[in-house]
């Protein structure tokens, strides 16, 4: 058994090494995705499948439909609802794996498998299992190289913690607390911080999920947990004076009333300097720090670079964000800022060259992908980039979830259309139509309707497994 493994992986890396899109050389270019997000995915699936060879490579063999990763968390919807396989895209190939390096002069990726090894422990092995064979069931894979034509980086950007301590040591579990809350052994104090959920963040995410929370307290707790539903607090914090900066004044007055109705505190002004086991310590505009205790935390507070964008020598970055430089047809700049040719960078880790900043969405990943992949087109055609319009982003507006069947649109600042703000029960119609629609997969189109009608006729999924 364990030479077949040894010869199957052997097999795998010999295929690795020749890059994933090599049988095709000569006949098509070899285009290689980093990144599964809202750039590569919608890249990966609009791509022409007959001018190239497609790969993408990302250590995630899923994309993650954002817009309901609030709605997962509290049960509102499952969580295969809130991803597409990546597999599931036709004539792409796929490696589960982790860029390290890019050579420019071999055109090629350095690409660290993440993959588990093959045996968890020794104990699956026979005892004289030694040497290269013990390192073979232990690895997923060496590393290998992916060769490219043209290249598309739209690896993101991770979750940022501005270095306060604490931030990634901390877990802490909704349904383990209102299980632990309800013991009759517990004291006061203890079952008081349990069921204080704090929110660090109030972006459209950090609002969102703190809306799903509370309407799992209001119609699910209620029902399954009655002597704690007038116990638990949730307080979402920021920085700004307020929550949702990026949405017309009107609106960020409607939401911040809708949460002070609902017993949603909202504390501005305040930033999280250090978080402990099961407190967190803030500080006020004034410098005074106070110590809050909390049974669940969620950080919620934007995005910077990844570690691989972070590392990648010789290119153009943005002094602030350390995401890539890119030209207005999205190919990446040197150091001098001069476009490579056949480099491009799409979507988060991805900024212009000439000043303009645009926001870390999706909206403006996926008018990326969708720019790109027109792009590729001509150049698979043999046109010339001047015969291309450079990128141009369109403001479509904004959209957020407040709880209760209430959410608002904003469209006050769109390139095209009307401009209009919405909010109230309508909004919450255009939010849920519009994202329900917008779900990649007919499967998703099918389920997450499926879903929100069980949640509403028969209450939330509150199983822990």
């Amino acid at each position: 058994m364990l030479r077949l493994l040894t010869a199957s992986t052997s097999v795998t890396r010999a295929l690795a090494h020749r890059g994933f899109a090599s049988s095709s050389v000569g006949a098509k270019e070899r285009l290689v995705i980093l990144g599964s997000g809202w750039g590569g995915y919608n890249l990966a699936r609009k791509a022409d499948k007959s001018l190239y060879d497609v790969t993408l490579i990302s250590p995630n063999s899923y994309f993650s439909f954002t817009p309901f990763l609030a709605s997962t968390c509290v049960g509102t919807l499952e969580f295969q609802c809130a991803t597409e396989p990546v597999r599931g895209i036709k004539h792409v190939n796929y490696g589960q794996g982790w860029a390290q390096s890019i050579d420019l002069t071999s055109r090629t990726v350095r690409v660290v498998p993440a993959l588990p090894p093959l045996h968890p422990t020794k104990d699956d092995l026979p005892i004289d299992t030694t040497g290269a064979e013990l390192h073979a069931a232990f690895s997923p894979g060496d590393a290998y190289d992916v060769q490219f034509d043209k290249l598309v980086v739209a690896t993101g950007c991770r979750s940022a913690s501005f270095g306060t301590p604490g931030v990634t040591e901390y877990a802490h579990f909704l349904k383990d607390n209102l299980e632990l809350a309800s013991e009759p052994t517990i004291s006061p104090e203890e079952k008081a911080r349990l069921l204080s959920m704090r929110i660090v963040g109030g972006g459209p995410t950090g609002v969102e999920f703190a809306a799903e929370l509370h309407d799992f307290v209001s119609q699910d707790v209620y029902r399954i947990y009655p002597h704690l539903k007038d116990q638990i607090s949730i307080t979402l914090y920021d920085l700004a004076p307020g929550i949702l900066q990026s949405f017309d004044a009107s609106l960020r007055a409607y939401a911040e009333r809708k949460f002070s109705r609902a017993g949603v505190t909202v504390r501005g002004n305040s930033k999280i300097v250090a978080v402990g086991k099961d407190y967190i310590d803030i500080a006020s505009v004034g410098g005074e720090v106070e110590r809050v205790p909390y049974g669940l935390l969620v950080w919620n507070t934007g995005l910077q670079a990844n570690e691989f964008i972070e590392t990648l020598p010789g290119l153009d970055k943005d002094p602030k964000s350390k995401s890539l430089k890119v030209d207005p047809h999205l190919r990446v700049c040197d150091a001098d800022g001069t476009p490579l040719d056949g480099i491009f960078a799409i979507g988060d880790n991805a900024t212009p060259n000439d000043g303009h900043r645009l926001p870390a969405t999706a909206q403006v990943a996926s008018q990326m992908a969708g720019y790109m992949a027109n792009l590729l087109k001509r150049l698979g055609r043999g046109e010339g980039l001047d015969d291309t319009s450079p990128f141009k982003w369109k403001d479509h507006g904004s959209m957020v979830f407040i709880g209760d069947y209430r959410a608002m649109v904003d469209r006050s600042k769109a390139s095209d259309g009307p401009r209009a703000r919405l909010s109230g029960f309508v909004a919450w119609i255009v939010w849920r139509s519009y994202y329900a629609t917008l779900a990649m997969g007919w499967r998703n189109k099918i389920l997450i309707p499926v879903y929100w009608t069980l949640a509403f006729f028969f209450g939330r999924d509150v199983t822990n497994f």
